[in-house]
């Protein structure tokens, strides 16, 4: 479907959700921003791709992630059904203040509820 202005709005939303939730720690609210059978996938970061809330909750709430999220660069297209596809850019900071930067490719999928991500790659930008 090609968005209208007004799921990109949404959609930019839900991106810059995702990032209060991750830092404010709250994984009871990742069901705002994801899908109940969402995909994460982070294997740049060496964690293994998972599959649902539990599991993500699961890998999120473990060590080794940033500790705050910024979602930049924002760029909503079309997707097959009611879904979108989105690429942005992401700024961690890790501890000890070092900066990352990374891709994030999401797909996301329009719910009863507004949309969500039902899956999210992310690729680590290397000097």
């Amino acid at each position: 479907m090609k968005p209208t202005n007004e799921d990109t709005v949404e959609i930019a939303q839900v991106l810059a959700l995702w990032g209060h939730i991750m830092d404010d720690r709250e994984w009871g609210r990742l069901g705002e921003v994801l899908t109940k059978d969402a995909v994460w996938d982070a294997s740049a970061f060496g964690f293994e791709p998972v599959a649902g809330l539990e599991a993500i909750t699961s890998v999120l709430s473990s060590d080794g992630h940033a500790r705050a999220h910024h979602t930049t660069n924002i760029v909503v297209s079309e997707g097959p059904g009611e879904e979108a596809r989105v690429r942005s850019k992401g700024l961690g900071v890790m501890d000890g203040g070092t900066v990352i930067s990374a891709v994030y490719t999401d797909e996301l999928r329009r719910a009863a509820d507004g949309w969500r991500i039902s899956r999210r790659a992310i690729h680590l930008n290397r000097p």
